[in-house]
């Protein structure tokens, strides 16, 4: 018997895909998923075989919003994807052995470089899942996810401003750019282990505003540590929704990088 478990996602997930624009890494799932354990019969494989018809599929741990979640939080894309500029679906294969773990992960159809290797490592790093099961037994099951990446406005945070590309109208921080920089004044804490140690400098970071407005995925790209990647990813999550880009009439998701915050000792 053919098992076929169909997942479906909302546009608030996270893997995505560039049609034309420049972006550095991050994550939008907007996808639907056929996650499933592959044809009838079985492979041989060391050290057991390799079902692809079970009686139970194997699950994430948590389900499928667990699964959602997790491709939200660890979906990483490199800078090569700003020079690929591609957008689709990859397929990865990959194998949930009779105590959970993952292997045998490889890409069937791919869209680009780096997009398939962002694919691969997201099913690589995959904790245990809950293995299959046939005729009472956990087995090894091989399953296939597609991971489907959509289109996202590159945003780029300058000295006084912040540009984003190829859009009708920009994200904008509710009062403009100088109501941000207010924010970010205003709220910023200097951790005291930073203080008592005396460390100063940038940390660099970005983030992506939502279609509606929220932030969300805010990531460290360059840090400093001793509280201060945390004071502020605190910062972002807790800033007030923007105005979402739009795109022929449609909001649409925006990365924002080199966002910079100062930490200085005066």
């Amino acid at each position: 018997m053919k098992h076929n478990v169909q997942y479906t996602k909302t546009s608030s997930s996270r893997l995505f895909h560039s049609k034309s624009i420049l972006f550095l890494f991050f994550f939008a799932l907007f996808h639907t998923a056929h996650l499933t354990a592959g044809n009838p019969g079985s492979i041989d494989s060391l050290p057991e075989k390799i079902y692809r018809s079970v009686d139970q599929l194997p699950t994430f741990p948590g389900g499928k919003a667990a699964l959602f979640s997790y491709i939200d939080e660890n979906l990483t894309l490199s800078e090569e994807t700003t020079r690929e500029k591609a957008y689709g679906q990859v397929l990865v294969q990959f194998v949930v052995f009779n105590d959970g773990t993952i292997g045998k992960a490889k890409v069937l159809k791919g869209i680009g470089k780096a997009h398939d290797e962002a694919a691969l490592t997201l099913v690589q790093n995959m904790p245990k899942w809950i293995p299959g099961i046939l005729k009472g037994q956990n087995v090894n099951v091989e399953m296939a996810l597609p991971i489907r990446f959509e289109f996202m406005a590159m945003g780029r945070f300058t000295q006084d401003s912040l540009t984003i590309a190829e859009v009708d109208i920009p994200a904008r921080f509710p009062g403009g750019f100088s109501k941000w920089v207010k924010y970010i004044g205003e709220n910023l804490e200097y951790p005291e282990s930073a203080k008592r140690n005396s460390i100063q400098g940038d940390v660099f970071a970005q983030f992506i505003i939502e279609k509606d407005g929220t932030i969300s995925n805010p990531t460290i790209t360059k840090g400093l540590g001793y509280g201060m990647d945390e004071e502020v990813i605190k910062l972002l999550k807790l800033a007030a929704k923007w105005k979402p880009s739009y795109l022929k009439g449609e909001p649409v998701r925006t990365l924002v990088s080199d966002l910079k915050i100062v930490f200085r000792i005066y």
